[in-house]
């Protein structure tokens, strides 16, 4: 998966543009996360989820966690959140 590219296309899950908009996370602060993450991990298991990977980037000061579905090109983000 290559995160690094900031004209990359994304994919999103139906709920996540919802969830952006209640958390005020943009499609740039996703990408920059992407593109400029300090922490990688992988997310704990949901039955019923597809296997993702945690992307932790700050953005403005604030730690931004993206959640990618492991192996998906272009990478397809389940969620995004704010760590605080």
């Amino acid at each position: 998966m290559t995160t690094g590219d900031r004209d990359a296309p994304l994919r999103l899950v139906p709920h996540v543009r919802q969830r952006m908009q209640e958390r005020g996370i943009s499609e740039d602060s996703i990408r920059w996360a992407l593109a400029n993450y300090h922490t990688q991990r992988p997310a704990g298991t949901r039955r019923g989820a597809k296997p993702a990977i945690i992307f932790v980037g700050t953005w403005n000061g604030r730690n931004l966690r993206v959640y990618v579905e492991r192996g998906s090109q272009p990478p397809r983000i389940m969620t995004a959140a704010w760590e605080d």
